[in-house]
């Protein structure tokens, strides 16, 4: 688990959950993914780049608790 909160957290890592979550990264805000398929897990760390700043697992208790309080979660 992260040591600094996320600001912002994703379930779905498709293409379109993806390309949102590096979006909302790319303006400012740190960005948490979620998805059970690991490879889009992985997908996203390695094009996301900075772990700081987006990250990703596939683990659902993890995820939330990665998220700041209120915790802002789009599905």
């Amino acid at each position: 688990m992260p040591e600094n909160k996320y600001d912002f957290g994703l379930v779905g890592l498709g293409v379109m959950g993806r390309n949102f979550i590096l979006n909302v990264a790319d303006n400012g805000f740190r960005a948490y993914g979620y998805d059970l398929d690991q490879e889009k897990v992985t997908a996203l760390q390695k094009e996301g780049g900075d772990l700081d700043k987006v990250n990703a697992t596939s683990d659902m208790k993890t995820f939330i608790n990665s998220l700041q309080l209120p915790r802002k979660i789009m599905q």
